[in-house]
């Protein structure tokens, strides 16, 4: 007779999950996940090996033991069960085909942590240290457990084969353009990093969508997807056509309307990376998904993604997007969250091992139609390293990716960027759109993306009818001080109801609105030391204040430039960037109210851009092409925020970034994109003439090391809860202990009234007292004293916040 050999023990009852059950379904899950890039029995074979160890004598009494004696269960982790399943692979199929048996057994090593180093920046290999480890996996035990009640040598060789051909086909596919040995090698290092890391998030997917089902007896039922599309589609339609006769016909809304179309026909391209270069104001947000939904119709797409830059644009993205599809319950908004975790040892107890799980499952897994999130998140599906984050790339897979705002990719994250790009598209059947009305020529890079096409008709054209400011440079030699900058703009508002000043950093803003707090017109101060719910009411505040036609002033950090729909009618800019002169133009008459508004820009004199070196070559950068057009006015069209300006603007930007495009390690002398993604590195050369010798291998990637160095944002930043407005019974709520039913509500309300703090701002308030650190299970919450947050700037690291003395 054949034992049952267990997976997991429910909480709720004891049920038992029996172990081949599981590792078969798991498998299954796995293989629905590969077919999507032609590799199903590559991830299945993931699936159905990852739990191979469970089937030893001493992780089944482990896992009895831990539900029978709660109150001092076995420490979690003491018995090995992840080796088993890759060590099996390494030892009987390495010969059939290394890449794939390396790739798939580092998944299943790995499928409880992060992904091993092959080569780490000692030339040694942790993966290599796993696999041949003295510990007692009791490897033949399991094995042959594992043959008699899953499947038998016969069939694990038959769909080894299977597998072996699926990888060979889809490297011999990417090698066609190869013309030397050593661009083979790059190429093929290249794609082995790229499918291990898809591999690890089908398994990681796959295991916690079984284990969940069997833990709360749950059938998830799939969406029908394309009959949501056309829905969808019709809705769009519907209320495009409202829109359209409540607008003024005038040369824009023609022009609008014409765009709108333009994605609507180009949706039957096939699958790739397109441009959409939508003037601001032109409606980038609909004829993207006007676009995408046809698209996706087209060829039975099963996502699609909003990409944006901050998190403060995703909630009025999505809401819009709600609206106009009547998709309340389709529309998934992805934030970070004020949640930050603690070391996840295995030295948790069972009961607070059950809230770090209740508390994951509340965090979104984007199994969802429409989902809007962050570049930093979408970069951290990929290359962060967390199983967590990891988990949701295979969801990208034949979708649609729409990047509002692309211009804002970290310089440093460029070439990783366009790899995705690339995978995404020709391994993954995944199409992008890349808007904004400033594309930062990506192609024009050494590691690029290919381009596919722009989706509007004559841009040029459509450049110049929605050119709606008139844009002049006043830089001086020595530059602008804070009192003259106070004078222009007093000199300014003379002439004028409303005015929005925009500088490249929160001192800069502060230091001018204590100069202007006290003049005879109200002054709006906006920066990202407030939260978004604090930021909110201030922009609400201020359009009532242009609907009254009320005479103020707003001075704001760059946020104001992504997403806020306002329209001053007078801009002056901090010397920056041109993606960002542009972006502030566009808060500048943005409706047309007049034919032609004022956008001045000006160079700072007591601006500290030490610490912020994209900012401050941009500005050289911008500087140049200002020069440029003075000395020939016909340069670029004529216009500064011209197409070719602006390919002009990147090319040379890029250029002087070059070094730091590819995530660059200066301590280890080698950057994230060549420990990913190329084989010729010391550390791997080091390898092979070493260690190598005796345990060659195929792969080489230092996942691992890639991983635990990169930050899309790389200074890292804390959230922290904040007394203002809801955020005050939230925190009460915490401090009280008081029960929280639904810890998605909570996360996304807290959200609302966070603050996101630099590590040297984070500090300072933890050294003048003003944190209070809330445990929260395996979690810390970070809560601000009232003292901290101020109803003028938001955040005090001081303790000196006057939240009642507030000037709007």
């Amino acid at each position: 007779m054949v034992k049952d050999y267990i997976a997991h023990i429910r909480t709720s009852d004891g049920a038992e999950q029996l172990l081949v059950d599981h590792l078969k379904e798991v498998q299954y899950i796995a293989e629905e996940i590969g077919q999507k890039i032609g590799l199903k029995h590559v991830t299945g074979l993931a699936g159905m090996l990852h739990d191979m160890g469970k089937f030893s004598d001493a992780f089944q009494e482990y896992i009895r033991e831990a539900v029978a004696n709660p109150s001092n269960p076995p420490k979690r982790g003491s018995v090995d069960h992840s080796t088993a399943g890759g060590k099996f692979l390494m030892e009987h199929f390495q010969r059939v085909n290394p890449f794939l048996v390396e790739c798939v057994a580092n998944a299943i090593f790995s499928h409880h942590g992060q992904l091993l180093d092959m080569v780490d920046m000692d030339g040694l290999s942790p993966f290599v240290n796993r696999m041949t480890s003295e510990k007692n996996i009791y490897l033949s035990q399991v094995k042959q457990r594992f043959l008699q009640n899953v499947y038998d040598l016969s069939y694990m060789k038959n769909y080894i084969k299977k597998a072996a051909k699926e990888l060979e086909t889809y490297l011999e596919s990417k090698l066609k353009n190869t013309k030397t040995n050593e661009e083979a090698a790059n190429v093929i290092q290249k794609e082995t990093s790229l499918i291990t890391i898809f591999i690890f998030s089908a398994l990681i997917d796959a295991d916690r969508r079984n284990s969940r089902a069997f833990e709360e007896q749950e059938e998830i039922i799939p969406f029908d997807i394309q009959s949501l599309w056309k829905i969808f589609e019709e809705q769009l339609s519907k209320d495009l056509t409202e829109k359209q006769k409540k607008s003024i016909p005038n040369e824009i809304t023609i022009l609008r309307k014409q765009m709108s179309i333009d994605c609507f026909d180009k949706a039957s391209l096939p699958t790739g990376i397109y441009t959409l270069s939508i003037p601001t104001g032109g409606g980038k947000t609909l004829s993207s998904l006007r676009f995408a939904l046809r698209h996706a119709q087209i060829y039975q797409k099963e996502r699609i993604i909003y990409i944006v830059p901050y998190t403060t644009i995703i909630e009025q993205n999505a809401q819009e997007v709600r609206g106009v599809l009547n998709a309340e319950d389709y529309v998934l908004e992805h934030h970070n969250n004020v949640i930050e975790d603690t070391e996840h040892n295995e030295n948790l107890s069972y009961k607070e091992y059950q809230v770090a799980r209740r508390l994951n499952m509340a965090k979104d897994n984007w199994d969802a139609p429409i989902i809007f999130t962050t570049m930093v998140q979408f970069l951290e599906t990929f290359y962060s390293g967390k199983p967590r984050n990891m988990r949701r790339l295979h969801n990208l897979a034949n979708s649609i990716l729409i990047f509002d705002e692309v211009q804002s990719v970290p310089i440093h994250c460029v070439s990783l960027f366009n790899e995705v790009l690339n995978f995404m598209k020709n391994t993954c059947n995944t199409t992008s759109i890349l808007c904004t009305a400033t594309q930062p020529a990506l192609q024009l890079v050494r590691n690029n993306i290919e381009n596919d096409g722009e989706l509007v008709k004559d841009l040029s054209k459509i450049i110049e009818a929605f050119k709606r400011t008139t844009i002049t440079p006043i830089l001086k030699n020595e530059g602008w001080n804070t009192d003259e900058i106070k004078e222009f703009i007093e000199e300014s508002l003379l002439t004028r109801n409303n005015l929005l000043v925009i500088l490249n950093t929160k001192r800069a803003v502060h230091d001018l609105y204590e100069q202007l707090k006290y003049a005879n017109f109200d002054v709006v101060h906006l920066s990202t030391g407030m939260c978004p719910a604090h930021r909110k009411k201030k922009i609400e505040e201020m359009k009532l204040k242009l609907k009254k036609k009320e005479k103020f002033l707003c001075i704001s950090t760059q946020l104001i430039e992504a997403g806020v729909d306002i329209s001053f009618e007078c801009v002056i800019r901090s010397l920056a960037g041109l993606d960002s002169i542009a972006q502030a133009a566009g808060r500048c008459n943005r409706n047309g109210e007049v034919k032609l508004q004022d956008v001045y820009i000006f160079n700072h004199a007591e601006e500290s851009l030490s610490k912020l070196p994209t900012i401050k070559s941009g500005g050289e950068c911008s500087h140049y092409i200002m020069k440029d057009l003075q000395d020939n006015p016909a340069l670029f069209g004529g216009y500064l925020l011209s197409t070719e300006a602006m390919e002009h603007y990147f090319n040379h930007f890029y250029k002087m970034f070059d070094l730091m495009l590819n995530y660059p390690l200066p301590k280890h002398k080698t950057s994230i994109y060549e420990l990913l993604f190329r084989v010729d590195t010391d550390e791997n050369k080091a390898y092979i003439k070493g260690p190598g010798r005796q345990y060659p291998l195929a792969t080489l990637a230092s996942y691992k090391t890639a991983f635990s160095h990169f930050e899309v944002i790389d200074t890292k930043t804390h959230g922290v809860l904040v007394p203002y407005g809801e955020g005050e019974n939230l925190i009460s709520q915490l401090i009280g202990c008081e029960p929280i039913d639904d810890y998605q509500v909570f996360l996304k309300k807290a959200q609302q009234y966070s603050v996101n703090l630099f590590q040297h701002d984070f500090e300072a308030l933890k050294k003048n007292n003003q944190l209070i650190v809330v445990q929260f299970g395996t979690f810390n919450i970070y809560v601000a004293k009232e003292t901290a947050y101020d109803d003028q700037f938001g955040i005090s690291v001081q303790g000196e916040a006057q939240l009642d003395d507030c000037i709007i």
